[in-house]
């Protein structure tokens, strides 16, 4: 059982007089929780499992700091608007924006992760365009950057979309206006809320309950539209009932089993963000990066300790908890007309789920209050909705035009390594209602999965050699990544219970086949597991380790070495330098990040923008480490590995079922995730393990397996790709233009047959045409480096 402790009861303030335009007052409240114990919960919204974490919610009151521009990153983006092309985005910024603002990087390296272009417009050259801008694909009016517009910007926007542009609307968008050189906020609501569909930033009425902050919902069609995998969202069951939490508070203590609970939020209470001019939506006074420093489970210590339930701590900033607003939109969630959505035994219906979190149950995020009617009108379509706040994501028909609005922080999100609603929501917007085509993010246009196997501890070796000899890694068309924590030691210095890989003979073989074989084999941290994994700080890197990583060549002791004496193992073994990289118990500080790219490697398991797939690591606001691929987790509700479905009692045959589940929903996305082992958990449930890996085989030719190095490799390629549509005005046809500075082998164009009926054309380059798909055209590019077809 988690109990929160709340000091009193505050009721937030929900009128206020009218005025022409609406300065946010000074007002707060803060609620301080904390928490201990662990409890019982629904199966069905928890992955099945029946022993959940004991979740600790605390209010600091603190709010994550503005990222101050660097001037040195020159992003490809400051370059002239080019001509009308029907396959470019627009991003419109502010007059004065600075390009290499990381905001405006993560919207078009995400358009790029998702296989489409887009191209940042300032004001003046938007209103410049006219109706022009329709030459372009769609318009992008993103949350953080611009929010504050004019009424001329507000106008033209207006304008385009009603006459039959297509607008993806984001949050805090055009939130204030100025009065004189004042911001403040619009009365009675956001000027936008007609091409919303619905009424937003509603400061004037509700003040410090503009912005509220739970959990979001949607079908599972929709979610796995938005690129939501199987695991990252569970089933919902609704509120915790308000009564009792209510009745608790009142005596300083309230019972729950999940971050929703711990938090307060119920039935009969509502958490909200505070608001003001210098952050619209609230959004820094909550942190979601937090979500990505929970620890991973620890296979060394497995076994060492009694079973308890994880501990697991969230800090809920400037979050204040106050009566719900009366009057949100009722909206009823509209099945997706996306004909991409995964068949399996986990899709057999269609509920409504939350977006979860590892160890967290449903996550909770900011969204304003809306108010009005959504989903009655014809062509509106309700995608995303929140319990308590109305409307979080929808498509509205606006005169000749169609808006998605998208009432969350996408950008401030990504920034905060939860980029996942981003990616998804643009993959929504161009596949769905631009019809567009994309260049596929995997080699050859074959759909994924990535295996990553860590090797924490000695007590591996055994069920290792079981796995072995079950031919787990023998099959050169399954290739996996694989890495060691390499020292003598695993929990703590003079354990014992290490590899002890420069002595260990069995262990060198391992490597040495699995390299031979064709694994992409490195360094799982640190030389000592949980020692590392749960020491290792951002300002402990030159610190003594306590005797646990001595270098005793350079007579060297710190948490440094831990890096460095596992890398030199590993990399002795196996005969050359590794490029592959995951970090004990998900904890990776940034000098450590820092201290991989230097080194050469690209590709790193990572703890944060769960569910996605191979992206760049966007952490603290801003790209990190950009020649580093990082493959985040995707786990199965609650957990991820199978020693924690076996601890905490998740059913076999819920784990078999969304393992296939994944192999589904990649082949139906075409995309790739990742999923983690290790080899003690694996070799217990063998049967499952074996029933993933012969599913996934038997979906060849339209899967394969990645280790994370082979797709670091080719999504850094596929960077440098260039490519343009034009319209050919003799034939009609749609031209794309391509090329490539080295070779343009294995890079897939999928043409949607919705918009292109007829099979693609080659005018010039060498390419083969493949029509196997049922609703692309694929245009699969051989060795060159330029490519010209039309369709």
């Amino acid at each position: 059982m988690i109990r929160v402790s709340f000091p009193s009861i505050f009721q937030l303030p929900s009128q206020r007089s009218p005025r022409r335009w609406c300065l946010p007052i000074a007002f707060g409240v803060t609620v301080l929780a904390s928490a201990c114990g662990g409890g019982g919960g629904s199966p069905s919204a928890q992955g099945g499992a029946s022993i959940l974490p004991a979740i600790t919610a605390v209010t600091s009151g603190t709010a994550v700091a503005a990222v101050e521009v660097s001037t040195s990153e020159t992003a490809a983006v400051s370059a002239a608007l080019p001509a009308p092309d029907p396959g470019l985005l627009l991003l419109l910024l502010p007059d004065g924006q600075n390009p290499a603002d990381p905001r405006v990087r993560a919207w078009v390296d995400a358009a790029l992760e998702e296989g489409v272009r887009v191209h940042p417009v300032a004001d003046s050259e938007f209103l410049q365009l006219g109706d022009a801008a329709r030459g372009y694909a769609g318009l992008i009016l993103p949350d953080s950057m611009h929010v504050q517009a004019t009424d001329e910007v507000i106008a033209a926007v207006q304008r385009y979309t009603e006459g039959g542009g297509k607008t993806l609307l984001v949050f805090d968008f055009g939130a204030l206006t100025l009065q004189g050189d004042v911001p403040v906020y619009p009365v009675p609501r956001s000027r936008l809320s007609p091409l919303a569909g619905v009424d937003y930033v509603l400061y004037d009425q509700l003040l410090d309950r503009t912005t509220g902050l739970g959990p979001i919902t949607g079908l599972r069609s929709t979610l796995r539209s938005l690129l939501v995998p199987p695991g990252k969202s569970m089933a919902y069951t609704g509120l915790p009932s308000g009564t009792a939490t209510v009745a608790a508070a009142d005596s300083g203590t309230s019972s729950s089993d999940s971050l929703v609970s711990a938090a307060g939020i119920s039935s009969s209470n509502a958490m909200y963000l505070p608001v003001n001019t210098g952050d619209p939506g609230g959004v820094r006074g909550f942190d979601v990066q937090q979500y990505s420093q929970q620890r991973y489970f620890s296979a060394a210590s497995n076994g060492q300790a009694r079973l308890s339930a994880r501990q697991v701590r969230v800090d809920l900033g400037k979050a204040q908890r106050g009566s719900p607003v009366t009057r949100v939109t009722q909206a009823t969630l509209t099945g997706t007309t996306s004909t991409t959505q995964a068949v399996s035994a986990l899709d057999t219906t269609d509920p409504v789920e939350a977006l979860t979190g590892y160890l967290l149950g449903p996550l909770i995020y900011p969204s304003y209050v809306t108010q009005g009617d959504f989903g009655q009108l014809p062509g509106q379509r309700v995608l995303v909705t929140s319990p308590q706040f109305g409307l979080v994501a929808g498509i509205n028909p606006v005169g000749a035009g169609q808006v998605m609005f998208v009432n969350l922080p996408l950008t401030y999100l990504k920034g905060r390594t939860d980029a996942l609603l981003m990616h998804g929501f643009l993959h929504i917007f161009t596949r769905e209602l631009l019809d567009m085509p994309h260049l596929s993010s995997m080699p050859n246009g074959v759909a994924g999965m990535t295996f990553d196997w860590h090797l924490d501890a000695k007590e591996a070796q055994a069920p290792t050699n079981k796995l072995v000899k079950l031919n787990v890694f023998n099959d050169p068309q399954a290739l996996f990544s694989i890495e060691m924590t390499a020292g003598p030691d695993a929990i703590v210095p003079k354990d014992g219970l290490g590899w002890n890989l420069p002595v260990n003979k069995t262990a060198q073989q391992f490597l040495k086949t699995f390299a031979k074989t064709g694994h992409a084999v490195g360094s799982h941290g640190g030389w000592i597991h949980d020692w590392y994994g749960s020491g290792v700080t951002e300002n402990n890197r030159l610190e003594s380790s306590g005797g646990a990583c001595v270098n005793t060549l350079l007579r060297l002791d710190n948490f440094e070495q831990c890096l460095q004496l596992n890398r030199q193992s590993v990399d002795g073994v196996v005969g050359r330098a590794s490029t592959s990289y995951s970090a004990p118990e998900g904890n990776n500080p940034l000098w450590a990040m820092d201290w991989l790219e230097q080194r050469g490697v690209m590709a790193a398991y990572f703890g944060g923008h769960t569910g996605l797939g191979a992206t760049r690591q966007y952490r603290e606001g801003q790209l990190l480490n950009p020649s580093i691929w990082v493959f985040p987790v995707t786990p199965f509700g609650l957990y991820a590995t199978f020693e924690e479905f076996q601890e905490y009692k998740v059913p076999q045959a819920d784990v078999k079922a969304w393992y296939r589940a994944m192999v589904d929903f990649s082949i139906a996305q075409n995309t790739s995730r990742m999923v983690y082992a290790h080899p003690a958990g694996a070799a217990l449930w063998s049967t499952v393990l074996l029933d993933f890996l012969n599913y996934a085989k038997a979906q060849s030719p339209r899967l394969s397996w990645y280790t994370s190095v082979r797709l670091a490799q080719f999504m850094s390629r596929r960077l440098e790709v260039s490519w343009s549509q034009s319209r050919d005005e003799v034939t009609g046809q749609t031209v794309f233009t391509v090329s490539h500075p080295s070779s343009l082998a294995e890079m897939t164009w999928r043409l949607p047959r919705s918009r292109y009926p007829q099979a693609p054309q080659l005018r010039s380059g060498s390419a083969e045409i493949d029509g196997s798909d049922s609703r692309y055209w694929q245009v699969r590019a051989k060795a060159g480096t330029q490519l010209v077809f039309g369709a």
